[in-house]
């Protein structure tokens, strides 16, 4: 659970790294802590064999991050969701 809400968090860190960014001049220092707090998290939750987790690794483009984690969001909603209907 806590590496959940600690997702989220980071999630939304990045996603207000990237509106305050215009130009796509990120502060490389602020993108590479918020990186290495996302690959622990996503070790955590994924494990280091995941595409995610990878991609993340490989990547220095903040918006493919977002993206990333984005889809995890999605695709955790939706399995939410699923579990939520199945035991009702």
């Amino acid at each position: 659970m806590y590496f959940c809400n600690e997702f989220k968090t980071l999630n939304s860190e990045i996603e207000n790294l990237l509106k305050r960014d215009h130009h796509h001049v990120v502060h490389q220092r602020k993108f590479k802590t918020l990186k290495k707090e996302i690959l622990g998290v996503l070790k955590t939750l994924l494990g280091e064999a995941s595409r995610e987790y990878r991609v993340v690794k490989l990547t220095n483009s903040p918006a493919i991050v977002f993206k990333v984690m984005n889809h995890i969001a999605a695709r955790t909603e939706t399995l939410t969701s699923i579990k939520t209907a199945v035991n009702v």
